[in-house]
Formats: C-alpha cells, sequence, structure tokens
C-alpha cells in the first residue's frame, strides 16, 4: 500500500496526463451531448432536429451554410426526415444555457429552407425496477398457481420463433452465453452513444436481466429459459445518467421497423412526480410504428407500468397511457404486487417477482445469473412480450389491435386479490380491476384463440365537443357529458377512451382525485391522490392532461358520462376548467363468436361471422350460426359445454313468448326511467358519489370503495 502512494506522488504528473487522455476518450464515446452529471428533467441540450424543404444530402451542405452547427445524422419516421446537428459552442454567441433557448436556434427558425427546428431538452428516463436455475423459475415451471400457462405454449409447439423483439434499456451483453445464440448482432444500435454497439457500460445490467426473461436459450444447462426462447433480440442502448431527448426515443422506437415485431420498454419517468411523457417526435414515431410497421399490420409497444406503488398513478406517464402502447403491470403470490401502480390504461399482469413472496430470476452482467432483487413491472414486461411472440408466432397476421383485445379476452382474474379496491364487472360484462386491468395473461389462452382470429374491425374515432364548466370545490364536483346515438354513430363497442381535462389548484396538485363514471356504471379511476406530487407542487398552479382508460372496453359510449374532480385535502381548491371525450371503438362486435363471460374460457370451433364497418354508418351483418364450446374446470376435471345460436328454429317456437316479455319489460323500464330522471334532478340522491381512497397517515388504500350499483 505504501508503495502504491509513493507511485502515485512520484508519478502525479503522468497520472493526470491518462486521466485528462480518460476523459477525452469518454468524450468521444458521448459525442452529442453537454456533459453533465446531474440531469434535470427537460433542460435544453446543445442538440437541435429539424425538417427542411431542401432535398439534397444535409451531411455536405448544412455545415457549410450554418457554421454555427455540426451535422450528426438523419432519420425517417414515415414520410418525414429529421436531421439532427449539434450546436458548437465555439462558435455560438453567448455561452450555452440549459434554461433557455439558444439564440442561434431562433434565428435558425428564421431561415426559408428550415420547415421546422427545434432545440432538443434532455428527459430523465429510468429502468422500472425495483437452465440450471430450472427449480427456481417459479412463474414458468407451474410451481405456483395460478400460472401463465407458458408451459402449455411450449407443449404446443410454441416458442417464439421467428419473431424478432428489440428491447429498449441500457444495453445488451451481446456475448452473454444464455443470450448470445439469440441476438441479432448486424442490427443492434446505441442510440445513446449512437454507435452500433449496445453492450451496457459497467454497473449496468437491467437491459440484460430484460432480454434474458424474453429470449434466454432453453436447455442449454446455463441459467434460465426465456418466455420466447427461440426469439430474435435486438439490443437498444437508449438510458444513461445523461438523460435522453426526443429524437433519441424516436428512432429507438422505430429502429429497424421493417423487421421488428415487438418493441419491449421497461423504462419511463419518474415514478410519483409530475406528468411526462412522449413529445412531438416520439408521438409520431408510436404512430407511425403502429400504421405502417410489420408491413401495415402494426408493431406492439410492450411498456412496464411502472413502479411508484399507492404513491403514484401510471395515467400520468404519457408512455403507458398512449392508445398504441400496451401497458402491463405485475402480480405476486395471490395479489397485485406492493410497488404496482393505481392504473386505468394497464391491460393486465404478469409475474413481476416482489420481495414480499420471490423474486424472479434471469440473465445479468458479466455473462452472469441473477435471483436476487428482480422484482418490478421493468420484469413483467419482458414476459408479456414473451407471451405476445409466442402468439404471432401462432398467427403472424395479427394485427396491434387483435393483441390488445386478445389480452383483454383471455386475461382472468385467477383469484388475485387487490389491495386497493376491489374488483369490478364493466357493462360489457368483463371484470376488471384498478391496479391489475382485466387481470394475469394467459398464453394457452391467446394462441387458443389467436390462431384462429378474425381481425378486429376497423377502429372509429368520435371526439365530443369540449365542456368549459369551471367548478371548483374543496370536496367534490361534478360534471356530466350525454352521448346520443347520432352524435357517435360510428362506435357501438368501445377500446379505449380518452379524457382531455384541464384542471388548477390552489396548491399541492397530487391532492387532485378524477373519476369517470359511464353510462353503463362502469367506475374507472383516472387520477387519485398522489403525495410525492403534492409535495413537489407546493404553489397554485394548473395541468393539461390527456387521461385514458381500458375499463369500459366492449361498452356502448351511449349515454350520459360524468366526470369527477376531488379535493383530497380540505384545505386545497380544486377547479374543473375543462373537459371532452375521445372514443375509440369499432362498430360492430370484434367479438362476434365468443361467449360473454369471466369465468369460463371459450374456444371457437367454426368460423367467426364476418363484420363491416364503413364510417359514419352501421353495417348490419347477416347473421349466422355459430357453435361455440365453453370449458370450465371443477374439482372433477374439465367439463365441456355447447352452445348454438342464431339457429332458425328457435326463432318461431320463442317468438311469442320474446313478445310477453318485451311488454311486460316496457312497462318496467318506463317506471324505472321515471324513477332515475328524478334522482339525477337532485344531487344529493346521486348513488355513486366516490370517497377518498387514501389514509393521507398510512397512504395505503382503502379496500371497499363504494360504487354505482347496477
Amino acid at each position: 500500500m505504501k508503495s502504491y502512494f509513493v507511485i502515485i506522488l512520484l508519478h502525479g504528473i503522468s497520472i493526470v496526463s491518462c486521466f485528462d487522455r480518460f476523459l477525452n476518450e469518454e468524450e468521444r464515446k458521448v459525442p452529442n451531448r453537454i456533459k453533465r452529471l446531474n440531469v434535470k428533467n427537460g433542460e435544453f441540450t446543445n442538440r437541435i432536429v429539424f425538417t427542411t424543404t431542401r432535398e439534397d444530402d444535409p451531411s455536405i451542405w448544412f455545415n457549410e451554410k450554418y457554421p454555427q452547427y455540426e451535422y450528426i445524422g438523419q432519420f425517417w419516421i414515415g414520410n418525414t426526415k429529421y436531421i439532427t446537428a449539434q450546436i458548437r459552442q465555439k462558435k455560438t454567441k453567448e455561452a450555452l444555457s440549459t434554461l433557455r433557448e439558444d439564440s442561434n436556434v431562433k434565428a435558425l427558425r428564421q431561415s426559408p429552407e428550415i420547415s421546422w427546428v427545434e432545440q432538443e431538452k434532455a428527459y430523465v428516463r429510468k429502468a422500472r425496477t425495483v437452465d440450471t436455475e430450472w427449480p427456481n423459475l417459479w412463474y414458468l415451471n407451474g410451481d405456483i398457481s395460478p400460472t401463465m400457462k407458458v408451459d402449455k405454449a411450449w407443449a404446443a409447439g410454441y416458442s417464439g420463433k421467428g419473431i424478432t423483439i428489440a428491447v429498449l434499456d441500457d444495453g445488451l451483453q451481446t456475448d452473454h452465453p444464455d443470450l448470445a445464440v439469440n441476438i441479432d448482432t448486424a442490427n443492434n444500435r446505441d442510440i445513446y452513444d449512437n454507435d452500433y454497439d449496445p453492450n451496457p457500460t459497467n454497473g449496468s445490467s437491467h437491459g440484460t436481466e430484460v432480454s434474458g426473461l424474453i429470449g434466454a436459450v432453453k436447455d442449454n444447462s446455463i441459467c434460465v429459459v426465456g418466455v420466447a426462447f427461440k426469439s430474435t433480440l435486438i439490443g437498444i442502448r437508449i438510458l444513461g445518467a445523461l438523460g435522453i431527448s426526443d429524437s433519441d426515443e424516436a428512432q429507438a422506437l422505430t429502429h429497424y421497423i421493417s423487421k421488428v415485431d415487438i418493441y419491449s420498454n421497461s423504462w419511463g419517468p419518474d415514478d410519483g412526480i409530475g406528468f411526462n411523457g412522449p413529445k412531438s417526435i416520439t408521438k409520431a414515431a408510436l404512430q407511425n410504428g403502429v400504421t405502417y410497421g410489420r408491413n401495415g399490420k402494426g408493431v406492439i409497444y410492450i411498456w412496464a407500468a411502472g413502479n411508484g406503488g399507492t404513491t403514484d398513478n401510471c395515467n400520468a406517464d404519457g408512455y403507458v397511457n398512449s392508445i398504441y402502447t400496451v401497458a402491463i403491470t405485475s402480480v405476486q403470490i395471490g395479489q397485485n404486487a406492493w410497488y404496482a401502480e393505481v392504473c386505468a390504461p394497464v391491460l393486465a399482469a404478469a409475474y413481476g417477482g416482489s420481495k414480499s413472496d420471490k423474486f424472479l430470476t434471469t440473465t445479468t452482467t458479466p455473462s452472469g445469473c441473477k435471483n436476487k432483487g428482480v422484482e418490478g413491472t421493468s420484469y413483467a414486461a419482458p414476459i408479456a412480450s414473451g407471451i405476445v411472440a409466442l402468439t404471432l408466432e401462432a398467427n403472424p397476421n395479427l394485427t396491434w389491435r387483435d393483441i390488445q383485445h386478445l389480452i383483454v379476452l383471455t386475461s382472468n382474474r385467477n383469484g388475485f386479490n387487490d389491495t386497493y379496491d376491489n374488483w369490478s364487472i364493466n357493462g360489457a360484462k368483463k371484470e376488471f380491476n384498478q391496479v391489475l386491468g382485466f387481470g394475469l395473461m394467459d398464453a394457452e389462452g391467446m394462441i387458443s384463440y389467436g390462431k384462429n382470429w378474425v381481425p378486429v374491425p376497423i377502429q372509429q374515432t368520435c371526439t365530443l365537443s369540449k365542456r368549459s364548466p369551471s367548478l371548483n370545490t374543496t370536496t367534490a364536483v361534478y360534471d356530466s357529458i350525454t352521448v346520443t346515438s347520432r352524435d357517435c354513430s360510428s362506435i357501438n363497442y368501445l377500446e379505449h377512451v380518452v379524457v382531455d381535462i384541464t384542471f388548477s389548484y390552489s396548491s399541492l396538485r397530487g391532492s387532485t382525485q378524477l373519476y369517470l363514471i359511464s353510462p353503463s356504471g362502469t367506475i374507472s379511476h383516472l387520477l387519485h391522490y398522489r403525495y410525492q406530487d403534492e409535495e413537489d407542487t407546493s404553489a397554485a398552479g394548473n395541468q393539461t392532461w390527456a387521461f385514458m382508460s381500458v375499463h369500459f372496453w366492449k361498452e356502448n359510449p351511449t349515454g350520459t358520462w360524468y366526470l369527477e374532480i376531488h379535493s383530497y385535502l380540505n384545505t386545497v381548491t380544486v377547479t374543473l376548467n375543462s373537459w371532452s371525450l375521445k372514443f375509440y371503438g369499432t362498430s360492430t362486435d370484434p367479438w362476434p363468436s365468443v361467449g360473454q363471460t369471466s369465468s369460463a374460457s371459450a374456444k371457437i370451433t367454426t368460423e367467426p361471422k364476418t363484420q363491416s364497418t364503413t364510417v359514419g354508418k352501421t353495417t348490419k351483418p347477416t347473421p349466422k350460426s355459430t357453435t361455440l364450446v365453453l370449458t370450465t374446470k371443477d374439482a372433477t376435471g374439465s367439463i365441456a359445454y355447447t352452445y348454438n345460436t342464431n339457429v332458425p328454429m328457435i326463432a318461431g317456437i320463442v317468438g311469442a313468448f320474446i313478445a310477453i316479455i318485451a311488454l311486460v319489460g316496457a312497462v318496467f323500464a318506463t317506471y324505472a326511467l321515471i324513477k332515475n330522471i328524478k334522482k339525477l334532478d337532485t344531487k344529493k340522491q346521486r348513488k355513486y358519489k366516490i370517497p377518498n381512497v387514501y389514509n393521507r397517515k398510512e397512504i395505503q388504500a382503502v379496500t371497499q370503495l363504494y360504487g354505482f350499483s347496477h
């Protein structure tokens, strides 16, 4: 030890020189970023992104004409070419600020050949983490119940072969012995360092861990097996200490889009504070991906829902609440994982590991295997990616919306409890949960339905006019929008519901709570009390945000919708300034031959009837005879029940009986309608007032919520 210090003293100059060279090496690795260790979310960088009216190569003319910039590269999103460049600080008239836009960018905006330009900002994005190992793969090997039935999918011969999955993360060890065979090294990408080597820096293993859950090799006597163990993996490195820009995200989400089937994302904004999501180019990239990816069928964007637990709500995450992404949360044994967020956009759950019972096991760096501390939606999302890969192998023609419908259809409660709220049944008789979506994913069910699936009808949209009620309260207040059949005639079956809301608060934004109630009485918790966001925003302000919910899936939108705004603290005034509804769905039934039940799985034994949709009109299909086999399990095993519907002979027999029932029903319906109108006339008579659901001291969910009584 003494000799070590002597060497340092004698060769101090050499060490300083070497350290300078080391810094220069590091700067060459990250050439396009301002070098700061503590990046603040949304601060300006030294990079710009722009579009131009010129068609010639910008690498030739841009630097010469605009010497204060250095050309970096270009990329396409759909039919739009984006060009990135770096501000040369020595050429600028002022020191580069992280707080305001550079004056040179303002001048560039005036150039007639520059169509659009933006100085990029850095955004903090974080990984979502809170075969020798086969005995430890409890989430795959059948050791626990219920299972995700991945083993049954394998037994049926599905392995993910032919499906390409891009893993966007902090890197991927390309020579890991349990992954290397499945990695497409020719098409890897490092967006963060602007090269083609996605291998992580020392200490970064999250992306390698995520990749193992998807595509670790089976039966090679090394570590683990991935859900889609014969799929092809592509590593895309985007995460690092210096943050990530809008154009970086967009390039990552469209990299090699001609061949990628699934983009697996286990990252996002900070948990618990603020409202953050994709910016303009990334939004365009997501839409481009589902429109043109997979030869027009759309790529599948899987997204981890977040690990904020009861202190966060995933609807404040614009990546998770996009209609183009599949939000996945986590379960632990018997209930929602302790870190799972309240999440109206989440479609389903997968096992994600938990310190409360069992961690997952996966690959790690360098060339290792890890079974300690593996927990989080970061790990549930890649398992979901693997299940989707198995489904796409069974039917490569499935569209991005087909996949979402299959997840909703086949995911089930499976006995899971929820520490936040009770399970509910929506107006389409589908059981759902405020945390777990439609329940645990079912690989066998998705393949069973998916391999003979008829594509869902064309997506229809309907936007209702914005209301500006300007209602304020320190407790709770509500407003309503009534949708007539004429307003949204093209939608009879909902998929996503998006609510654009502007609200203001006298202080402590996190105390704002928002609830949407459909005409069927389904309650969706769009936003709940977030104490971290409350502490972060002590001043008054206003917020505009698009909230999304999948809880109304397959409901009819016709009727009165209520939006309730609550203040968790009676010292804080919250105001509902404006809101509007946008519906996404179909005119005709997207599951025309599927029995509607939560407790049984349906197997289609005949080809489903076809549906056709015209925007603004509903074209009724010709009824066909459809046979379903509904299978339920009891202590004695599986019992099959066969139902035959739309048989012409039945109509004549039951016609008279139906007429009598209809007459009696009309009398009771009229009475009920008059009674309900009287109830809605008086606010005090409303039976669906929603109480606050959190104990401020303990930050725990109340397990019972009073809702609409059907």
